[in-house]
């Protein structure tokens, strides 16, 4: 018998194989969504916080110069100088808010930088979304300034040229009027209350296209008045590969986009808000102010 006993060696069955394949798949199905869910709560908390920097550094404008920042003159606009090597106040600057606040983020070297747009921030990119990426040389944004309307609202009757300056824009951020620079919104102007109005939100984007090329995501965080950097107050959604028009806001979240209110306070609107309620939350003057709960 002993010299029989090296063939009675331990192992596995097939079925025991089998069972074992079988417990372990069930396990990655299990764990895979809940990694997912981590992963999107940090995301989430994230874009929050980026949001909330954000909402901070337009106070600091409106500090600084009684004005909120303003959404920038037209699409492609340049630095706006009020003199040799210093960018112009919110109401004469043909670049978007998103320019207008980098000395309250700690980006001053870039906002004296004859190229803004070539240089990456961070903050504004939603981590669900992607990272800081350049297309053609531009670093794109994933944030926008929501004005009441839409497409033909938001441009006021002229894209390029200075008809836009008699529009009246009634969002927190308003075009630039750059003829007299007298437009800018004030803490004053905002008859609804900072706590009701919706300043600023995430844009709706293609889903497939997040390293850039649609015509409302290609100019970037460093863009005058255009789709890349506002949007209108249709109903928020989520992003999608196709049936995007680049007009409305949305996120890459699955419950719903982040915003930032004139407060400066960042809450997360559903996507199942109306149009219309929607509109009310940006309008900072119509006398309506829904509950966003």
């Amino acid at each position: 018998m002993a010299r029989n006993r090296w063939f009675l060696r331990s192992g596995f069955t097939l079925i025991e194989l089998l069972v074992v394949i079988a417990i372990i798949a069930v396990l990655i199905a299990l764990l895979v969504p809940a990694v997912q869910k981590v992963r999107e709560a940090a995301a989430r908390t994230q874009c929050t916080n980026n949001l909330k920097q954000i909402g901070l550094a337009v106070h600091g404008v409106h500090d600084t110069y009684k004005v909120f920042p303003t959404g920038g003159s037209n699409p492609w606009a340049g630095v706006a100088y009020s003199s040799p090597g210093v960018p112009a106040s919110p109401g004469k600057q043909g670049l978007n808010w998103g320019f207008q606040i980098l000395p309250f983020i700690e980006q001053g070297a870039i906002y004296k930088n004859a190229n803004p747009w070539s240089f990456p921030i961070p903050i504004y990119n939603c981590p669900s979304r992607r990272t800081s990426v350049p297309y053609n040389g531009r670093y794109l944004g994933d944030y926008a300034a929501v004005t009441p309307g839409d497409g033909n609202a938001l441009w006021g009757g002229d894209i390029w040229g200075t008809g836009h300056e008699s529009y009246p824009y009634k969002g927190i951020i308003v075009r630039t009027n750059m003829t007299t620079g007298g437009r800018a919104s004030t803490m004053a102007s905002i008859t609804d209350g900072t706590s009701n109005t919706v300043m600023i939100a995430e844009k709706r984007l293609n889903s497939t296209l997040y390293t850039g090329g649609e015509w409302h995501d290609d100019s970037g965080w460093c863009d005058g008045w255009d789709p890349d950097v506002i949007r209108c107050s249709d109903q928020p959604q989520r992003d999608a590969p196709s049936g995007v028009t680049g007009y409305e806001t949305g996120s890459a979240h699955v419950a719903g986009m982040m915003c930032v209110f004139g407060d400066g306070s960042v809450r997360m609107l559903a996507f199942n808000i109306t149009g219309a309620t929607f509109t009310q939350m940006v309008d900072k003057m119509d006398g309506q102010a829904p509950n966003s709960n």
